[in-house]
């Protein structure tokens, strides 16, 4: 990534983002944590995915573009290195399925069950998602929403009907941050979330669902 544009305020963990950059790793299912090389395993894996050449589906135009202006705003911004885990258990598990899973299902901490969550996603592996469907139900929001992540990263639409039931018994942040998800991504597998939010109590998140399904 170049260093010639920025990204105004930072999160807490120092990396620099603005509601730009937060927007743009969505439409990549990352959070705002992600550095450079997880930027681009997940372009390249969505890429693949959607490329309507590749998938033989031309309604997946869409989706392949909205990943590649994601891609091409996040390249034109501050690079943000590799870094090392903070959780030794993630950087040991490294793409080991079951390792990652074993964190996910007991790791006292819930940022490294986010972590092997995030792991998870990025491994493009379909598989995954028998470790990441008991995330969805973890009792950490950041866990939770790292798993939505995920399983959009993946494509796991077989995760659809749980990521719904994650969204009915979410608090409004979180469900604000899933139906962002939905927005940013256009995955199919927020259609449940999505019918749901059309009749939640709250109206903003009810107007955001209304352009999540557009």
């Amino acid at each position: 990534m170049s260093a010639t544009g920025g990204w105004r305020g930072e999160t807490g963990g120092g990396i620099p983002y603005d509601g730009a950059r937060v927007r743009a790793l969505d439409s990549l299912a990352l959070g705002p944590e992600a550095d450079d090389g997880e930027i681009r395993t997940a372009y390249r894996r969505l890429a693949m995915r959607y490329h309507p050449d590749a998938s033989g589906d031309p309604a997946t135009a869409k989706r392949f573009a909205r990943v590649v202006r994601a891609y091409k705003a996040l390249s034109a911004s501050e690079a943000v290195p590799a870094r090392r885990s903070r959780y030794r258990v993630v950087e040991e598990a490294g793409t080991d399925l079951f390792a990652l899973g074993q964190v996910l299902a007991s790791a006292p901490e819930p940022g490294a069950r986010a972590a092997a969550a995030r792991a998870l996603g990025l491994s493009g592996r379909t598989a995954a998602y028998v470790f990441l469907r008991r995330a969805l139900y973890d009792r950490a929001d950041e866990v939770s929403l790292e798993a939505v992540r995920a399983v959009a990263l993946l494509g796991a639409r077989q995760s659809e009907g749980e990521v719904a039931a994650l969204y009915s018994r979410s608090g409004a942040q979180l469900k604000r941050r899933i139906l962002e998800l939905a927005l940013a991504t256009g995955e199919r597998l927020f259609r449940s979330t999505i019918d749901a939010a059309t009749g939640d109590e709250d109206p903003a998140l009810r107007a955001l669902a209304v352009r999540a399904g557009v």
